[in-house]
């Protein structure tokens, strides 16, 4: 309960660190609870705001992003992440509730602003959540909590227009024919509350993992999990741990280049890549050479960077990144018709990825695009 509690005050100041602990050791149950009890004070009619977030938001931000983001099937991402993201929210509603609740008895009088105040707030947190459970860029999570809130409110809207029919629908023989016609499809909302736990039991085995001192594997995973929060802070002490324990730790190595390179620490990055290549030359599918050629170039050292990428896209001719930072090279070099046909190749590979690997190619086929009309 103190732990929860503290996590619930760091939402204040550190939202993205305060879910991912939240992911780690949230307790749903616990929020739920909560998040009723505040439910019920601000106004006391109508669907509850928490309701309103369980049954349409979350599944409705759920099934937005993986659309997006190229996810996988909705009922497995549901399945995946529903919960998780649930708790998040519940916390986050409670975190923009709880001051509003103490404001409107203070000044009842601006009630208005002070709901929108709490809107606004849990409208930020809640795009903070979704890039935290699902590694969503900031624009793709706002966006999401957007139409999520449509959803919402469309959702709402049919409710309180159509909501008396639903009682038609309470006779036991018409629910017994409602089951078994859509039985089949069922499976879909089964384990919707497992994601969570399941995902908390894998981090605390992984955290009984690391008490062995020549275990870095158990550090690299948790990485990863922090990684794809974009918590960098605890990726990059997890990821060093690793190396410390194993030197030739190549995929930690990547993985801190990778951060540094988002970063905009291009030295750092270079280090890392440069380590990499030093263990192996192809680790990775050769992506080290990408990340040198785009670490050098933001360096300053285009001619090297040039080389560095000719060798990579050598290698994998059909990887968008490579070929628009290829693109890139070449026009700072003043080489336009190839800088030109890098960004086309850029584009098409992009175009013709798998569907799994397109929330990583998409972004790089659009700036080759914005590049290719600048070219001249």
């Amino acid at each position: 309960m103190v732990e929860n509690l503290g996590t619930l005050l760091q939402l204040y100041y550190r939202p993205s660190r305060a879910l991912s602990k939240i992911l780690d050791s949230g307790s749903l149950i616990l929020a739920v609870v909560v998040a009723a009890v505040l439910g019920l004070i601000p106004s006391g009619e109508g669907i509850s705001r928490p309701v309103l977030l369980a049954v349409l938001f979350v599944p409705a931000c759920v099934a937005i992003i993986s659309l997006w983001d190229h996810l996988g099937s909705i009922g497995v991402v549901l399945r995946r992440d529903y919960s998780p993201l649930l708790v998040c929210a519940l916390m986050c509603w409670i975190a923009a509730s709880v001051p509003g609740v103490l404001a409107s008895f203070l000044a009842p009088a601006f009630i208005f602003w002070i709901h929108l105040a709490m809107d606004l707030y849990f409208v930020a947190l809640a795009a903070i959540a979704v890039r935290t459970v699902f590694g969503a860029g900031i624009g793709k999570a706002i966006g999401t909590v957007l139409g999520g809130l449509i959803a919402t409110v469309a959702g709402y809207v049919a409710y309180e227009t159509f909501g008396g029919m639903l009682s038609y629908f309470a006779s036991p023989l018409v629910l017994l024919w409602l089951y078994f016609l859509f039985r089949p499809n069922l499976d879909m909302f089964r384990g919707l509350g497992g994601g969570l736990r399941s995902g908390q039991n894998f981090r605390r085995n992984l955290d009984a993992l690391t008490v062995n001192p020549r275990d870095s594997d158990a550090h690299y995973q948790l990485g990863l999990i922090y990684q794809q929060r974009r918590n960098y802070a605890e990726a990059i002490s997890r990821f060093t741990k690793a190396i410390e324990i194993d030197p030739g730790e190549t995929d930690a190595q990547h993985q801190l280049g990778i951060i540094a390179l988002e970063q905009k620490r291009y030295e750092d990055a270079r280090r890392h890549f440069a380590a990499v290549l030093a263990l192996d030359d192809k680790h990775s599918s050769s992506e080290a050479w990408r990340g040198l050629g785009a670490a050098d170039l933001q360096l300053g050292k285009t001619e090297q960077a040039l080389a560095e990428l000719q060798k990579y896209t050598d290698r994998r001719e059909f990887d968008p990144e490579g070929l628009y930072w290829l693109g890139i090279a070449f026009k700072k070099l003043g080489r336009t018709a190839e800088a030109r046909d890098a960004f086309q190749r850029a584009i098409e590979a992009a175009r013709t990825s798998p569907p799994h690997r397109r929330r990583y190619t998409s972004a790089w086929g659009r700036q080759a695009k914005a590049e290719l009309k600048t070219s001249s």
